[in-house]
């Protein structure tokens, strides 16, 4: 009987991300049809060394877009998300107020912590703004 291998940190990472994202648009399809332009959003885990771009492509007229998940950081993206493998999971459990973390709740004070204390970084969050608040609904499962 041969043993079962982990798959390697890379591909763990990229299924866990394209499960979420895939889960939370099932479960609310209609997050799908928020996808107004064409834009990338890459996450680095940086304890393991390892990054998956987030790529969210516009619909036509009233049709849903559509999300792609795909190994590596893109350079293009107009916004990296740098955090520890456990930050990135917090960010997506974080139940959200208009789209971004909701200071009302102890989870949402959390990550804004973890944001203001450099712990978890966004490159071009001020800039990019709309596309934070769509990858953040991608992947918040609340």
């Amino acid at each position: 009987m041969g043993m079962t291998q982990d798959p390697p940190p890379a591909l763990a990472f990229r299924e866990l991300v394209q499960g979420l994202v895939d889960a939370n648009l099932a479960r609310d399809p209609g997050r799908a049809s928020r996808l107004s332009r064409r834009e990338a959003a890459s996450l680095v885990a940086t304890d393991a060394d390892v990054a998956v771009t987030i790529q969210m492509l516009p619909g036509a007229p009233r049709a849903p877009g559509t999300v792609l998940v795909h190994d590596g950081r893109d350079p293009w993206a107009e916004i990296v998300v740098r955090a520890e493998s456990l930050g990135l999971l917090e960010l997506a459990a974080t139940p959200l107020r208009f789209d971004l973390p909701d200071v009302t709740t102890r989870d949402g004070r959390a990550v804004v912590s973890q944001l203001l204390r450099g712990r978890i970084r966004v490159r071009g969050m001020l800039r990019h703004l709309g596309t934070v608040r769509r990858l953040t609904m991608l992947l918040s499962a609340r």
